[in-house]
């Protein structure tokens, strides 16, 4: 079989200049790799000859090999697609000291792949099985230090500048990036109103949902949209505002002019995630640049808002077993001058327009509950009387059928008394009297077993009638509670409640559970 030769590239992103996107280092961009490897592979007459897979990672850092198309290349080796490996030089292939001799020591003499790599000079087939050699190995070690070394500058430069009270990350919503001041945010006049109008109305009553809602009426582009971003495994529709994306903004103290840097960070060089500071160690800049709303405005959007915590010091439900009749989903909470539920898919499925309908205060949810509430209690009652009356009947009933099968059971042995004397003054024959026996044994284990029967179903009456009566109890100790006792443990008797639209309501009950926990 012919042998394949894999070109792999790599360009990361610090390799690039974020001003100019191009790379930092010539030598080192994508086009200049792919020349000087074809260039060496074309004056190589043995390597010319032969047919090429490329596979480039760019945008992607070497220390770690988590790459998509270096794992394709990997997985191609494996099944023994290719045979040779050209890289421009060997922090290309990866800036891991330990990973990559693995690789050139272990993995790749395992597998029979020839590995080159050019500015390095080396190429596996001239060392016949040996190791790479001194000067390969402290080469690959001070490409894993240059790596390390380069994140803590970058670390140490991004303090400096979140000390001097400049954004590292990403330009926030409402303001716009100097071009000779990369580190600076000034108002943008476009999108700056949008984020006072949204402080004003929700500070005016309205709440989160009822914001994002009159937004996307108006087409206003969200802050992703904005700015032209995309989100992986995002669907063609047009991004749409959201509650939680109006709370985000609502609770932003930036947009008071005030800069809080170093909220979380990575632990280590090669960190795939990042992890919360302490809030003590967060770096605070107040006066960082023009404030969007006044700290007086920010404080009273907050208080707006506060309900939620309030609710949650007072011990309130933290949940509400609230559901959209249509799709299901259960509704969201959102606060205003009351706390608002309703259903939110028509955030991401427009055709869900029997959804839009749902929208219930709290204050009128509890009044309907309450009032339903009530209405049952009182049917319950009259129907616990009419159905004490039957099962004090089916008592009598069932008392009555034991006390038959147990007489009939004792009738037996008087029976059998007479049928012996029968058959020895000759009455009956010897056949008859065994025949009788065995009708009355027969006759005698049915009894007992109906008399089982009976006395287990008795049993179960019971205990049914001991717990009807305590909640015969419970629903009227219940119907006799005043209206602010009974709205305290009014979500114990509801199971859940479908909402149809902002009229109509279904309310599933659970009240044996309820009147043994009034009881």
């Amino acid at each position: 079989m012919k042998k394949c030769i894999a070109v792999y590239l790599r360009l990361s992103l610090e390799d690039v200049d974020k001003r100019t996107n191009q790379a930092k280092d010539e030598s080192n961009s994508i086009a200049a790799q792919r020349q000087l490897i074809q260039r060496h592979i074309a004056l190589n007459p043995y390597l010319s000859g032969l047919p090429q897979m490329e596979f480039c990672d760019d945008g992607f850092s070497g220390t770690n090999f988590q790459r998509p198309d270096f794992q394709r290349m990997i997985d191609l080796i494996r099944d023994g697609n290719i045979q040779i490996v050209i890289v421009k030089d060997l922090s290309r292939f990866g800036r891991d000291y330990l990973e990559v001799g693995d690789y050139l020591e272990h993995i790749f003499p395992f597998l029979g792949v020839r590995m080159i790599s050019i500015n390095d000079h080396y190429d596996s087939e001239q060392n016949l099985g040996n190791t790479a050699g001194m000067d390969v190995a402290f080469r690959n070690l001070i490409y894993d230090y240059y790596s390390k070394d380069l994140s803590k500058k970058v670390k140490t430069a991004m303090r400096v500048k979140q000390r001097d009270g400049g954004y590292v990350s990403c330009c926030l919503y409402g303001y716009r990036v100097l071009p000779q001041e990369k580190h600076k945010m000034v108002i943008d006049p476009e999108t700056a109103p949008i984020v006072r109008r949204v402080f004003e109305e929700i500070i005016a009553g309205k709440s989160t949902s009822q914001v994002a809602r009159e937004l996307n009426a108006e087409g206003v582009p969200t802050p992703l949209e904005y700015k032209g971003v995309r989100r992986k495994n995002q669907s063609d529709k047009k991004p749409l505002w959201t509650h939680q994306r109006i709370l985000e903004m609502l609770r932003n103290i930036k947009y008071t002019g005030c800069m809080v840097n170093h909220t979380r960070e990575s632990r280590k060089i090669r960190d795939k995630a990042q992890y919360r500071v302490p809030e003590e160690e967060w770096i605070i800049h107040e006066n960082a640049h023009e404030a969007i709303v006044s700290m007086e405005e920010f404080e009273a959007a907050k208080e707006a808002l506060r309900k939620v915590c309030s609710y949650h010091r007072k011990g309130e439900r933290e949940t509400f077993p609230f559901y959209c009749a249509h799709c299901g989903r259960k509704l969201q909470k959102t606060f205003g001058n009351d706390v608002h539920f309703s259903c939110m898919t028509p955030y991401w499925k427009e055709e869900e327009l029997a959804c839009r309908q749902v929208r219930w205060d709290k204050t009128k949810i509890e009044k309907v509950i309450l009032e339903t509430l009530k209405a049952q209690i009182t049917v319950m009652n009259v129907q616990y009387r009419k159905n004490a009356k039957e099962t004090q009947s089916k008592g009598i009933r069932l008392r009555q059928r034991l006390k038959s099968l147990s007489d009939e059971l004792e009738s037996g042995d008087s029976q059998k008394v007479r049928s012996y004397l029968d058959y020895r003054e000759g009455r009956i024959t010897r056949e008859d009297f065994i025949e009788l026996r065995n009708q009355r044994e027969k006759r005698a284990k049915e009894l007992q077993q109906e008399i089982a029967e009976t006395e287990a179903e008795y049993q179960e009456y019971l205990e049914a009638e001991e717990q009807a009566k305590k909640e015969r109890a419970a629903a009227k100790k219940t119907g006799s509670l005043n209206e602010k006792a009974l709205r305290k443990i009014m979500y114990d008797a509801v199971e859940r409640v479908n909402f149809v639209d902002d009229k109509n309501i279904e309310i599933v009950w659970k009240f044996q559970d309820f009147f043994r926990l009034a009881s």
